[in-house]
């Protein structure tokens, strides 16, 4: 970025070099934003815009509507196909600090996000390409998330990782009900008011792992983690 390379362009050179290890475009823009990669956006990209993401995520003429979660097919609602995806914040002290938290709808495995810099439309969108990431192509099929400004770039996401979203009614959390649920075991680890910018990333998979290999009624007493094992096999 220094050199003055466009994401794009190192985006097309990570392709070349290797096939399998690489980030997509937008990760590398949002990652920039976010101040991660130790560069400003104006010291380095073309537009020298400080904030391109912040001001994207204010405008609300030309935004496309919210796709709205009455159109989620009812295989994501009865949970016979896997690859559906519920996403939520797990708040810190004095709103200032998250963990994202996502979690597959079939399976129940969930994975949990360090959010070291807010949990703003840019951090948000950070955050959702790295567990996407993670995630197998086949497995990619939606994401459900409540009305919160921080999923502005909700379009950003669709472009890149071709996933469905869908939004819940305002005021209605019961639609979103599986993350829901899930936070309540995630505030045993991290009280409220917890710094959770304090978090590392090995700390919170250390706390993904513990709750993944639980074995539940509802699963007939497998484990989210066995059943998730499972579908990642095409």
């Amino acid at each position: 970025m220094r050199q003055g390379r466009s994401p794009e362009a190192i985006w097309a050179d990570l392709v070349a070099e290797d096939a399998d290890e690489r980030v997509c475009v937008e990760t590398i823009y949002a990652s920039l934003y976010a101040g991660v990669l130790g560069v400003r956006a104006t010291e380095c990209l073309r537009s020298r815009r400080p904030r391109r993401r912040c001001r994207q995520a204010r405008r609300t003429h030309n935004r496309p509507a919210l796709p709205n979660i009455s159109g989620r097919p009812a295989a994501a609602n009865d949970r016979s196909e896997p690859g559906h995806w519920e996403a939520d914040h797990l708040i810190g002290r004095g709103n200032r600090s998250a963990l994202m938290c996502l979690t597959e709808r079939a399976s129940r495995y969930s994975m949990l996000i360090t959010m070291p810099n807010g949990y703003r439309a840019a951090d948000a969108l950070v955050g959702l390409a790295e567990g996407i990431e993670q995630i197998p192509l086949h497995l990619r099929r939606s994401i459900t998330f409540d009305q919160g400004s921080e999923w502005a770039l909700w379009p950003q996401l669709t472009d890149t990782f071709k996933m469905n979203v869908w939004f819940c009614d305002p005021h209605s959390p019961w639609q979103r009900g599986q993350v829901e649920n899930l936070n309540r075991q995630w505030r045993w680890w991290f009280p409220r008011g917890t710094d959770l910018d304090r978090i590392e990333p090995v700390h919170a998979n250390h706390v993904a792992h513990v709750i993944n290999h639980q074995r539940r009624p509802s699963l007939g007493y497998h484990s989210p983690a066995t059943l998730y094992a499972a579908l990642t096999v095409q």
